[in-house]
C-alpha cells in the first residue's frame, strides 16, 4: 500500500511515484506545498510534498489504497551517528561525481590524442624544432595531469523523493489521528459526499477560495475547469437570502454550478442545483 505520512493530524505524500500513482490511477490531487528546489523565491508553482485533505486521505484508506504512517523519531534532533551517515553519503557522492567527471575526460582526451600530437607537433615546428618524438602515452598522461578537481559550485544537487536512512520506527495509524472534522455533523456529510461523487468519476479539490467546500472537475484539473462548487449543509440549515444569492452570482461569475449537498430525510445524499434565471436563484 502506499504510505501517507502523518505530521499534526494532516497527512502527505513525499515519494513522487506514489503522488502521480494517486493522481492518474485513483484522482486524488491533493495540493502540492513544498519548495522547488531550482525556484524558491515563488509561490506561483509548488513541489513535494503533497498535502491531502482528510476526505481524500480517509478514503484511501477506507478503501485500502493506502495506509497511514507516522515515524517517531522523525522529529527528533539526528544523533551524532546520523549526521556523521549523512556526511559520508554526501563525500561519497562527491567522489562518484568527481570519479565519473575524471573518466568521461580521460576518454575524451583519449580520443582526441592524435590531433593533440599533431598540434604539439605543429607548435615545435613553428619554433624550427622538427627532430622531436612524442610519445602518445606520456603525453596523454600529462594531459590527464592537468585535470582540475571540480569544483563544489559544479557538482550535481541530489533531490530525493523520500529519507535516503532507514527510519529506527514506522507506526501505523488509524484515521481517528486526522482532522476531527469528521467526526463532526458537517464533516460527515463532507465526506460522503466526497466519497459519492468520487466513486462516480469526478475529480475534486478544495474548494474554500470559491466560498466552497469542494470543486468538482470532469477530468484532471490540469486539464479541465472546474464544472461544480459544492457546498455541503443540511436539510435544518436556514440561509439567510444575501448568502445565497452571493453563492449563486459567485457561480456564475466564475462559470460553475453551484451547488448544495445534504442528507435528505431517507439519508441518501442529494443535490440541488442554483441555477441563475432573469436575476433570481432558483
Amino acid at each position: 500500500m502506499i504510505p501517507l505520512y502523518v505530521t499534526n493530524g494532516s497527512a502527505y505524500v513525499w515519494n513522487s511515484e506514489d503522488w502521480y500513482t494517486l493522481r492518474v490511477k485513483y484522482r486524488i490531487c491533493g495540493a502540492l506545498i513544498g519548495s522547488l528546489p531550482s525556484f524558491p523565491r515563488q509561490n506561483d508553482f509548488q513541489g513535494l510534498p503533497v498535502s491531502l485533505m482528510t476526505e481524500e486521505a480517509t478514503l484511501l484508506v477506507n478503501e485500502g489504497i493506502c495506509e497511514l504512517i507516522s515515524i517517531t523519531d522523525l522529529n527528533v534532533k539526528p544523533s551524532d551517528d546520523l549526521k556523521q551517515q549523512i556526511d559520508d553519503c554526501e563525500n561519497r557522492i562527491t567522489l562518484e561525481q568527481t570519479e565519473a567527471l575524471k573518466k568521461r575526460k580521460i576518454e575524451q582526451l583519449s580520443q582526441k590524442i592524435d590531433i593533440i600530437v599533431a598540434g604539439k607537433k605543429q607548435k615545435l615546428l613553428s619554433k624550427g624544432i622538427s627532430d622531436v618524438d612524442l610519445d602518445k602515452n606520456i603525453l596523454l598522461q600529462e594531459e590527464i595531469n592537468k585535470i582540475p578537481n571540480i569544483a563544489p559550485g559544479h557538482l550535481l544537487v541530489h533531490l530525493p523523493t523520500q529519507h535516503h536512512l532507514k527510519c529506527n520506527e514506522k507506526k501505523i495509524l488509524s484515521t481517528d489521528v486526522l482532522d476531527p472534522s469528521l467526526r463532526t455533523e458537517k464533516g460527515k456529510i463532507k465526506y460522503a459526499v466526497f466519497n459519492d461523487l468520487w466513486k462516480n468519476g469526478y475529480y475534486l479539490t478544495n474548494g474554500s477560495k470559491f466560498g466552497s467546500d469542494f470543486l468538482v472537475y470532469q477530468g484532471d484539473p490540469v486539464k479541465f475547469h472546474a464544472t461544480y462548487m459544492v457546498k455541503c449543509t443540511s436539510v435544518a440549515t436556514k440561509f439567510r437570502p444575501a448568502n445565497l444569492v452571493a453563492f449563486g452570482r459567485l457561480s456564475v461569475a466564475v462559470n460553475k454550478l453551484a451547488i448544495l449537498a445534504y442528507f435528505n430525510n431517507t439519508g441518501a445524499i442529494e443535490y440541488q442545483t442554483l441555477q441563475w434565471h432573469d436575476s433570481v436563484v432558483r
